[in-house]
């Protein structure tokens, strides 16, 4: 039986941290006996302060911060060509000696008992690469570290448990909700990571592709609970509304990124389906080209409200269709999510008792 100490949990983090004291502190206080490897990618001041933050939990928690590149300090960092969690995590997995792990962000809560029951699941089933619990976005008032939670809503997977890499390839590149939130065996993490640094380009490397490979390489499992709560900033260090798709287009590395994209994820759905290789460009090209113009035309959509000689149903189908992109369409009906929160704070609720771990640390206690 898995009890815990067979998981690791991984963390990237870039100069926030209160955020990363307050999910130390929420795993202390969650007893998580598994191992916690923090990359920190943090200018100096700020990777002093998470030194010092990792040695007042070092008793409680196995526990160890790892420095890990952090952007070339010029006068204007590259943000669109930087993927800093992406070489945070690699340098994270080659340093795993457990046999599960999962990625959390710094300011992220993952809940150690379904960490626990995901692992189990892996563990009885050899037809799985990995497994997730559910997922709660929530925001609090002022993007604080610390008050009142405002809104709470769900966020739902993209259901990857088809039979075929095509098939899994198609539901990940049509809605792209990332699975890295999930329990894998550390071989498929290491799988996932391995062919990132061919694609120098923020999202499209550090998270597109990852993610198409955990598709790709076999069917995701799912339990029925909370697993994971998210905090959603409106101040993001990456702003799409700045840095966004088009950015990405016009980036100098953009040709030579998406011919490597093409070539890593072609060839891997070719030998996991075993079909031609030109099969499997094809169906890439149907689902990059997909994603990626959904997500231009809805951006164009938001930069530019007044888009005369545009079809509008179209614009407002492709919007309609990007809404659940993790992080990039947030919910605006914010008295639903409240709606939902009072109903998580009832004891009646099945995920009140994981719930209200994560509430009360964030409400009741001063940063």
């Amino acid at each position: 039986m898995i009890s815990g100490a067979e998981i690791t949990i991984l963390i990237p983090t870039l100069n926030r941290h209160r955020f990363l004291n307050r999910t130390l502190r929420y795993y202390e206080s969650m007893s998580f006996k598994g191992k916690i490897l923090i990359g920190d990618s943090s200018r100096e001041i700020e990777a002093n302060k998470n030194r010092d933050i990792v040695a007042n939990y070092n008793e409680n928690l196995d526990i160890e911060l790892i420095e890990c590149p952090a952007p070339a300090k010029t006068t204007k960092v590259d943000w669109i060509g930087f993927a800093g969690e992406a070489i945070a995590m690699k340098q994270l997995l080659s340093l795993v000696n457990t046999q599960y792990a999962t990625f959390c962000g710094d300011d992220d809560f993952l809940i150690p008992d379904a960490l626990i029951d995901c692992a189990q699941y892996l563990e009885d089933s050899d037809n799985y690469v990995a497994v997730c619990g559910n997922r709660l976005e929530f925001g609090v008032k002022d993007d604080r570290v610390t008050g009142d939670i405002t809104w709470v809503h769900l966020v739902e997977h993209t259901k990857l448990n088809a039979a075929t890499a095509v098939s899994r390839w198609s539901a990940y590149s049509a809605r792209a909700i990332s699975p890295i939130y999930c329990i894998m065996r550390i071989e498929d993490w290491l799988k996932a990571y391995e062919d990132f640094e061919k694609v120098r380009l923020r999202y499209i490397g550090s998270e597109f592709l990852p993610s198409s490979i955990i598709a790709i390489s076999g069917k995701m499992g799912y339990i029925d609970r909370l697993m994971i709560m998210h905090q959603h900033h409106e101040d993001r260090i990456l702003d799409w509304n700045k840095v966004n798709f088009y950015s990405i287009l016009m980036h100098s590395g953009w040709s030579n990124s998406v011919n490597n994209l093409r070539n890593v994820l072609a060839s891997a759905i070719a030998a996991k389906d075993m079909i031609p290789l030109e099969k499997a460009e094809e169906e890439f090209d149907k689902g990059f080209w997909g994603h990626f113009s959904a997500h231009l035309t809805s951006q164009y959509a938001s930069v530019y409200q007044n888009n005369q000689g545009h079809n509008q149903n179209f614009i407002l189908t492709v919007c309609s269709f990007i809404r659940g992109l993790r992080d990039k369409a947030i919910s605006t009906n914010k008295s639903s999510d409240f709606n939902l929160l009072e109903s998580l704070l009832k004891p009646s609720h099945s995920y009140n008792q994981d719930f209200m771990s994560v509430y009360d640390l964030i409400t009741k206690t001063d940063d």
